[in-house]
């Protein structure tokens, strides 16, 4: 199924492509249709393939267990394994993704002296200050 899909998103793409590069008029509409019975194609093979997963993922769990990962997704009572708590100034932890973020937020961001820098930031600094010329540079729309 999966080659089918990728098939199926490799014509998706080649209509797509020869509609967009075509400029004859009457050619264009010809291709547009094409692209779009190609990408309607696609879209129901992911529709298709996505149903089948669920499907299959979904008589793996256990049917005696009502609370299994299947009712807890569908019901959209899934728990989050992790959750990233941070040490506030009075020693208490934040509790909500709310408060971490907040309390990040809040913390101010050291300043960027260059004076500061190890040899490996002076040369990311450096390389970065660099124009990037490559041999297959060349003139592109808006540059000047």
């Amino acid at each position: 199924m999966v080659d089918e899909r990728a098939e199926n998103n490799a014509e998706k793409t080649d209509a797509m492509r020869r509609y967009q590069w075509t400029s004859n008029e009457a050619l264009r509409e010809s291709r547009k249709t094409q692209y779009t019975k190609a990408k309607t194609e696609y879209q129901a093979a992911v529709r298709k393939e996505k149903t089948r997963s669920w499907k299959e993922y979904c008589s793996r769990t256990s049917p005696i267990n009502p609370w299994n990962k299947v009712y807890r997704l569908a019901s959209n009572k899934t728990r989050s394994k992790t959750m990233m708590t941070l040490q506030n100034p009075d020693g208490t932890r934040t509790e909500r993704m709310e408060d971490t973020l907040r309390f990040l937020l809040d913390q101010p961001t050291p300043e960027d002296n260059p004076q500061d820098d190890t040899d490996h930031h002076k040369e990311v600094r450096r390389q970065v200050e660099q124009p990037i010329n490559t041999l297959n540079d060349g003139v592109h729309a808006g540059s000047s």
